[in-house]
This record gives C-alpha cells, structure tokens and sequence, in this order.
C-alpha cells in the first residue's frame, strides 16, 4: 500500500465542509473546514488542506453526488447546485479524480437506521463523527465530510485488502 495517502470528502452544500484524512508511515491527521462562501475561497481552503500535491504517493477525493429536490425553494437549489458545480471545477483544474458517492451509500457503511428525521439522522451522523475524530471539535457543517472522507479510506483500504488477498 502507499506510504503517504489523502482521502478528501467533500459536503458541496452551502452549510457542507470538506475534510482531509493524511495518512503516512508516522500517524494519522485529520483536518477540516466549513464549505467557503466564494468559489475563490474555496479553491484556497481546498489547496492549503492538500498542500505539495507531489508529496502523496494517493490522493482520492470523495464528494458527495447531490441535487435539489422540488420542494427546495429556487434560490437554495441554484446555491445548492453553484457550490456542486465550483467543486467539480476546481477539483478538474486540480487533476483529482473525483468518486461521488449517493449520500445513502456512505451513510449506510456507518450502519445508520433508515427513515430517521433530518434533525435526529444530522444529529446522529454528527455523534458519529465525534466518536470517530475526538480530538476535532466535530460541527454540523463538517461531520459529513469527515464522514465521507473516512467513508473513502475505509473503502480503498478493504479494496487493496483484497486486491493483495487475490494476488496471492
């Protein structure tokens, strides 16, 4: 397996975040931050948590595949669907390759109870979150990012697991 990987996670909401899971030989850091308001902003924010992109042997991000509902009002679901766009933009200007995951996929690798309300399911995701990363002050707008990023390691690494279980 590499020796220096990423994992990025990224809730394009508007009150959504990204996250970023470095892993290397040494230890584990894990960093976040709330989705910026401008897409200046948020190419900043997403290139200071990489950092030298030359110094991971893998990066993967993972966002979040998102759309408006009919009952979300106009100006929400044009908000909604600016942020999901400056995301894939400024991760195509990165040359990352980009994984979406349904929002029902990467909450169900945490085993999370079906039809719970939004308030109790963003509650529960947040404890989670905490639970997973108790050394970040874990807020509604980045759990889901953390989440998702974590989603990301979990899933490659039981993908190589199985890749080097094959070869054998």
């Amino acid at each position: 397996m590499e020796k220096n990987m990423l994992f990025i996670g990224i809730d394009p909401g508007m009150n959504g975040g990204v996250a970023g899971i470095e892993i290397n030989e040494k230890e584990e850091q894990t960093r976040a931050f709330r989705c910026p308001k401008t897409p200046y902003d948020m190419h900043i924010g997403l290139r200071a948590l990489i950092g030298d992109i030359e110094s991971y042997d893998l990066v993967k991000v993972y966002a979040e595949c998102v759309w408006a509902f009919p009952t979300d009002a106009r100006s929400s679901a044009f908000r909604f669907g600016f942020n999901y766009g400056v995301w894939n933009g400024i991760l195509a200007a990165l040359e990352l390759d980009v994984r979406e995951v349904a929002p029902k996929t990467w909450m169900n690798h945490y085993d999370m109870l079906p039809n719970m309300e939004k308030k109790e399911r963003k509650r529960w995701l947040k404890d989670t979150a905490i639970g997973l990363f108790p050394k970040l002050r874990v807020t509604f707008n980045i759990s889901d990012a953390l989440l998702i990023a974590n989603y990301g390691k979990e899933i490659y690494i039981k993908e190589q697991i199985k890749l080097k279980r094959k070869n054998k």
